[in-house]
């Protein structure tokens, strides 16, 4: 359908159009702009000065309307910056955000905005499946009093789709999966993520991204998923967390291209990259780094650390190649409290703290420095020193192996 226009005389740089379209419109092709969403008599402000919380809400229910009878619906925020208030309603099954590009469509949450921005339950094979976000910034507002999420994936969704998406200064949770709320089960599957930049995001006890899985019992859990050219930078808590605490395995995670950097000379109390957790019990392996740069770890904490809680299945079949340092590396390298059948290779390890960490009980584990192995610190507990490993290399000028054990001493 048509929605029939209001054209409103306004200052010049404040122009908009502003649609009469009810909520419950339908445009035949499933899109739904947010500039013909503003309240009857108003316009939506592309400025960021009003309060463009209601468009955002009215084009997100007219949306789901759409998609509850089994139909596309996306919401589409063009070019302009839009002040955001207060948190629009939950998507319906897949519902679709796009803007015009991560420069060009701006929310920016006031320091009054609490809770999620965008958020997903329940869009798996069975009902639907698909929620995309595509080409949007998001600014949070760093002194805000309460914590702010922005994409926030609950209970069972499938397809995920994200693409170039920027989210920054934001006091809380930029992109989580796996947490229940109208479901006893929660979990991300089949889905690709790529070109993902996160600055300054997350809070003590909420990382920037998390991926994890709920449910007990023959439950499904988090896998298959794809992420490639993510950018982490100066967390204000832990920059990417991946653990479980469903009763499934979570497994089959890939990233490419992944970059994890410490605020310099910062005092986040957090790892850069944790695998597992130290209470949650679920199984997490089969997980895939490809091209990982680590920087400035903070002091007293770890570019990678690997944990399980005393008497669990720990993490396993973990690879990783990439690098670990920057100019102020204050913390440690990679950690292993409690991990198994892994492999490590890294171009660069440089750190101020301890580049090797090795807990009790460890097994499997493959270091990997092409030949610089001797010269990273360690500190490997006795229980585990049967169970890491370097290569044997050879000597192609003396068609030899070297003179060291594999073993590492």
């Amino acid at each position: 359908m048509r929605c029939a226009l209001l054209i409103t005389v306004i200052p010049l740089a404040t122009l908009s159009l502003a649609g009469s379209c009810a909520s419950g419109a339908s445009p035949a092709n499933g899109r739904f702009n947010i500039l013909d969403y503003a309240p009857p008599g108003t316009v939506v402000d592309q400025q960021g000065q009003a309060d463009a919380s209601p468009a955002l809400a009215r084009a997100i229910r007219a949306a789901n309307l759409r998609t509850a009878r089994g139909l596309p619906g996306c919401v589409y925020i063009p070019s302009g910056l839009y002040r955001i208030v207060s948190a629009p309603p939950a998507f319906a099954r897949a519902g679709c955000v796009k803007g015009d590009g991560s420069s060009q469509s701006i929310l920016r949450l006031d320091k009054r905005f609490a809770g999620d921005l965008f958020s997903w339950s329940e869009a798996w094979y069975p009902t639907t499946s698909g929620a995309t976000v595509v080409g949007l910034r998001i600014d949070g507002a760093a002194a805000a009093p309460t914590q702010q999420n922005a994409l926030m994936f609950y209970d069972r969704n499938d397809e995920v789709f994200i693409d170039d998406v920027t989210i920054n200064d934001l006091p809380g949770r930029a992109l989580y999966s796996g947490a229940t709320r109208h479901s006893s089960q929660a979990y991300m599957r089949e889905s690709h993520m790529r070109s993902l930049r996160f600055f300054r995001d997350g809070a003590p006890g909420a990382p920037v991204v998390e991926f994890t899985s709920s449910g007990k019992a023959l439950t499904g859990a988090t896998n298959e998923i794809r992420v490639s050219q993510m950018d982490i930078y100066g967390s204000r808590g832990p920059s990417l967390v991946i653990r479980n605490q469903g009763d499934g395995a979570l497994r089959n995670l890939t990233f490419d291209t992944l970059r994890i950097e410490g605020a310099e000379n910062g005092n986040t109390a957090a790892d850069l990259l944790t695998i597992g957790d130290p209470v949650m019990r679920g199984v997490v392996g089969d997980i895939t780094f490809t091209g990982l740069e680590l920087i400035d770890p903070y002091r007293g904490f770890a570019a990678i650390r690997m944990t399980a809680p005393r008497g669990a299945i720990v993490p396993g079949t973990v690879t990783a190649s990439g690098m670990i340092g920057g100019g102020l590396p204050h913390g440690e390298g990679l950690r292993i409290d409690a991990g198994r059948t892994s492999t490590f290779r890294f171009s660069v390890m440089n750190t101020e703290g301890t580049n090797i960490i090795i807990g009790p009980g460890v097994s499997e584990i493959v270091l990997d420095g092409g030949g610089q192995e001797p010269r990273w610190t360690k500190s490997i507990d006795p229980t585990s020193r049967r169970g890491v490993f370097v290569p044997a290399r050879r000597n192609i000028l003396l068609d030899g192996d070297y003179p060291s054990s594999n073993i590492v001493p």
